[in-house]
């Protein structure tokens, strides 16, 4: 599994912990807006047991900045922050 796909693990279990806030309404059509900080100190191969972190470290609008982590059997794989962006309801 190559530094990129680490990443976007990182991003993919951070859209999960962005909707699952009781307290914040869910965003539409979620993308992968930004990825800066990034990185990587080496690749996971076939077997390997991945422990993928992933917090939110704020939100403006639309916006979600999201910090995490990937370790592997023998130490860090990867880290970095991620921005996710979406459509947020429309006022009524």
């Amino acid at each position: 599994m190559p530094g990129v796909l680490l990443l976007e693990a990182i991003a993919q279990l951070g859209g999960v912990v962005a909707q699952n806030d009781p307290a914040v309404p869910r965003l539409g059509d979620v993308r992968l807006t930004a990825v800066r900080a990034a990185k990587i100190f080496g690749a996971a191969v076939p077997g390997d047991e991945l422990v993928i972190r992933a917090a939110v470290d704020g939100r403006l609008g639309g916006l979600v900045q999201i910090s995490g982590t990937v370790d592997g059997p023998h130490g860090r794989l990867a880290e970095g922050k991620v921005t996710l962006s979406g459509e947020t309801a429309a006022a009524e």
